[in-house]
């Protein structure tokens, strides 16, 4: 045996070994067989990787290191391929999106004045707050890119009487769900637009845009922004609001080559995390105007009211997910992801008392 052989043979069992342990897990998370306890304990162990692996570096090196991610991302397409996560998260019927979120079936972090507040007002509650950042008036025409159930479309839409609000979402069942109730609601101010936004082209133009949620499924910034630049009037406005690390932007992959059970929630890359400050480094078409953060007990909150939700509902959710997927397998399987989801939210944006990952709002006017 040459020298060195051994090692590097026992190196590979190890890797296996652990390869398959990661798998084993995943299958325990699929079933239900993991207690959240042990699930929330597993995700800690991931942040303190992820931390270490932040401040380990200097202040300089951090810095560098957030301008080197953006010049990896303006290399990219503006999204890559996220097929899976839209089967899993935007493709899941509305009667379980209906039981998970509030009224208004908000599918961002809400904003909670304090303890007392419910996950309804808390809904109302960030939606009146993105109008007011956003600068959005009567007769306005709005954008909303990636507008999900419509939350924040039909607010503006009964906020605002005169505003046209323009929805923009690449899911059918979305579509057709903001559709029916503006016509339940006899609402005429609305449109919905069943589009890929890397892809869409269009000649109408907006006083406001707004993408809450959107561009942590992005990559090229850079290009996104142009794109939208284009859709805005000369004095338009447009606010994004978006997740995010404080300091640290990386994409959502494992930090070690042998994977990570956070897989079970994200296939590898297709999440950005941002740092709260990194749209600044993207201000080719347009000129920040203003810029707040958000604590993460807000986002944290909201999953663990979600996850009360499914809990308290769960045979009715378990039966929904047995029509949507044709299978009690399937189906349990679908009811355990959410599960985990909201878990991994709680703890993602709980940590350090919501002061290591939460949201940024950014607000840009576009570059004369």
């Amino acid at each position: 045996m040459t020298p060195g052989a051994g090692d590097d043979h026992g190196l590979v069992e190890r890797k296996n070994d652990k390869k398959e342990e990661l798998g084993e897990l995943i299958k325990r998370l699929e079933l239900g067989q993991v207690p959240d306890d042990e699930i929330r304990r597993l995700i800690r162990v991931e942040l303190d990787e992820r931390l270490r692996w932040g401040y380990s570096r200097s202040f300089e090196q951090q810095t560098a290191d957030v301008v080197a991610f953006t010049h990896s991302l303006r290399e990219m397409r503006i999204a890559e391929e996220v097929g899976t996560l839209d089967e899993k998260m935007y493709e899941a019927p509305n009667s379980f999106t209906k039981l998970m979120h509030g009224n208004t079936i908000k599918e961002s972090s809400c904003y909670f004045e304090d303890d007392s507040v419910t996950l309804d007002e808390a809904e109302i509650a960030m939606l009146d707050l993105h109008c007011e950042r956003s600068q959005i008036k009567d007769g306005h025409r709005v954008l909303d890119l990636g507008c999900g159930h419509g939350a924040l479309t039909m607010h503006v839409a009964r906020k605002y009487k005169n505003c046209h609000v323009t929805g923009m979402t690449n899911s059918v069942s979305q579509k057709e769900y903001i559709e029916e109730q503006c016509k339940i609601n006899k609402m005429t101010n609305v449109d919905i637009i069943l589009a890929d936004i890397a892809t869409h082209e269009m000649e109408d133009i907006y006083d406001r845009v707004v993408a809450i949620g959107l561009i942590e499924h992005m990559k090229n910034y850079e290009l996104l922004l142009r794109k939208i630049s284009k859709w805005m009037a000369p004095d338009g406005l447009l606010f994004i609001d978006y997740l995010c690390h404080k300091f640290f932007a990386y994409n959502f992959e494992p930090l070690h080559e042998d994977g990570s059970f956070l897989e079970f929630f994200f296939e590898a890359g297709t999440f950005t995390i941002l740092s709260a400050n990194l749209l600044l480094y993207f201000q080719d078409d347009v000129t920040i105007v203003n810029h707040w953060t958000l604590s993460g007990r807000h986002m944290s909150r909201s999953q663990e009211l979600w996850l009360k939700n499914i809990d308290d509902n769960a045979e009715a959710v378990k039966k929904i997910m047995v029509s949507h997927t044709g299978s009690e397998e399937a189906a349990a399987k679908q009811f355990n992801y959410w599960r985990g989801l909201n878990l991994l939210g709680i703890e993602l944006f709980g940590y350090g008392n919501g002061e290591e990952w939460m949201t940024s709002q950014v607000l840009f006017k576009k570059k004369s």
